[in-house]
């Protein structure tokens, strides 16, 4: 969470900007202070209603059946409620209106419920605006109207860090996902392996040839073997991507062997042109890893033949 936290932090000075794009001036601060010790009378009853009325919802019930988040979220939410007339809406208010975008998706919560909960909000206290006999036609119209545009502030900030948050968890999961399916081992002193599973693209290139690069050093490997058994077809770009990947464990004074060349496979390779002249390929990883082995001139035993 700080990780994304800070992220927005770093664009604070947009703040400002966006506060200018509603028309947030300092008129509609002094209107919101006009609010605040109204905000502060209320807020306990103005909370116990919003819950009330989300409990009648099964899917918000079941975030708020444990009794001692409930608290802490009431707290909360009071906090926040009289923060919207504070009066103060520098960096601390932002990043405050941040980290609720920002913990809602970590537990979960739908930003429509979030929506919705300015939208109450917003039904309890008009009445109370145009009620109060302390304010005049005008003053009510201008504390309406600052309330209305703080509301649209803290609801694109909070649903800007949610879908952000969002963003980097399922960032997070592909990175995680193309790590399990290119891995690269050593499978013997002098040998590693990569078996590619599925297409390869341009990110899932890079990211392959790095893994696998580094593993050639870490491992002082003079051989590596790369199965693209699990590789369904061949296109020219993915044929690219192979060379290229060849090309730089070549820099590395390391040699391929590729396994897994199934006739298929092979057939389209020629027919696309695709030179792999000086390479050695074929057609099983067992049958790649003796000819490793023989270039280590390690001899290779067969325990059937023993």
């Amino acid at each position: 969470m700080e990780h994304s936290h800070s992220k927005y932090i770093s664009n604070f000075n947009s703040w400002a900007e966006q506060k200018r794009f509603v028309d947030f001036t300092d008129k509609d601060v002094e209107f919101l202070k006009k609010l605040h010790p109204f905000a502060i009378e209320y807020a306990d009853t103005f909370v116990e209603k919003l819950y009330e009325h989300l409990m009648t919802f099964p899917d918000t019930k079941r975030f708020l059946g444990d009794e001692k988040m409930l608290m802490r979220l009431k707290l909360a939410q009071k906090s926040y409620f009289i923060d919207l007339t504070s009066g103060e809406y520098g960096e601390e208010y932002f990043k405050s209106r941040i980290k609720v975008g920002i913990v809602h998706q970590r537990i979960g919560l739908p930003p429509r419920i979030y929506m919705s909960t300015y939208c109450y909000y917003m039904q309890l206290i008009i009445p109370h605006i145009y009620g109060n006999p302390a304010f005049d036609a005008e003053t009510s119209n201008g504390i309406f109207s600052a309330l209305y545009k703080i509301i649209n502030l803290d609801q694109e900030l909070a649903i800007s860090a949610y879908v952000h948050a969002t963003d980097e968890v399922i960032s997070r999961q592909t990175e995680e996902i193309l790590e399990m399916s290119t891995p690269v081992i050593q499978i013997w002193e002098g040998v590693v392996a990569a078996p590619i599973i599925g297409m390869l693209d341009n990110g899932r290139t890079q990211q392959f040839m790095e893994r696998l690069l580094e593993k050639i050093v870490e491992t002082n490997s003079p051989v590596a073997l790369i199965d693209i058994t699990g590789v369904p077809q061949i296109d020219t770009a993915t044929a690219q991507h192979l060379i290229d990947t060849i090309n730089a464990v070549k820099l590395l004074g390391s040699q391929v062997i590729i396994t897994g060349v199934r006739p298929v496979i092979a057939q389209t390779l020629v027919h696309l042109g695709i030179d792999l002249s000086g390479i050695v390929t074929r057609p099983t990883m067992a049958s790649g890893l003796k000819v490793a082995l023989d270039k280590l001139s390690i001899k290779f035993i067969d325990p059937s033949k023993a």
